[in-house]
């Protein structure tokens, strides 16, 4: 691809309005597909999206490639409905999660030490990786913050250890317009795993500026 080419992808990409439900859990997708197919255009087929591949949404069909790559072997469980725990593993990790209301913010720590790559995404649109950071147990991470736009619309914080990634997110109950709760997701190289976050620490003050 020539620099026209990548800077039109770039650009589909930027004004795609369509994200993977459950990639975008624990990526910034849209940052993970622009590395991707210019590392790799062939596997994306990115010429057959050329020219103006921002033209009837044909970049979604390289979104579609990156979704499978990523989540096409693995088994979903949603604990939710099963009441399964996640793996032992993430259970202790969201176990030791504590969160506290600071003037106008809400923070969260885990409570021990970690390494992990981190990702948080705050709505619309703003987010932030940081690749291999050392988080302390009284490290804290400031989720929402009452004078950011948008800030009742929630967040999702994502970290990706060796083994496994963890991301929490408050969204929308089915059909129930205006209400929300916390939800925890689970990766594995095997699975992905949902549950509700309050079987593993308080939302409560998550909720109180989360309206759904």
């Amino acid at each position: 691809m020539d620099i026209k080419d990548i800077s039109e992808i770039k650009a589909a990409i930027k004004y795609m309005d369509y994200k993977p439900a459950l990639l975008s859990k624990f990526y910034d997708v849209k940052s993970l597909l622009f590395r991707e197919i210019t590392e790799n255009p062939e596997f994306y087929k990115a010429d057959s999206i050329l020219p103006n591949p921002m033209n009837d949404n044909k970049i979604i069909k390289c979104m579609n490639i990156l979704d499978k790559k990523f989540m096409g072997q693995k088994e979903v469980y949603d604990s939710v409905l099963t009441k399964n725990k996640l793996p032992e593993k993430a259970v202790g990790l969201l176990a030791g999660i504590r969160t506290k209301v600071s003037g106008a913010s809400v923070k969260l720590s885990f409570g021990q030490e970690l390494t992990a790559d981190v990702y948080l995404y705050i709505p619309r649109g703003n987010s932030l990786t940081i690749s291999n950071m050392q988080i302390s147990d009284t490290m804290e991470f400031e989720i929402m913050n009452g004078y950011n736009a948008y800030v009742s619309e929630g967040f999702t914080l994502a970290l990706h250890m060796e083994d496994m990634a963890v991301s929490i997110e408050p969204s929308a109950l089915d059909g129930i317009k205006g209400q929300g709760d916390v939800f925890v997701y689970c990766m594995t190289g095997q699975a992905v795993y949902k549950d509700l976050a309050s079987r593993y620490f308080k939302t409560d003050d998550i909720l109180a500026f989360y309206r759904g």
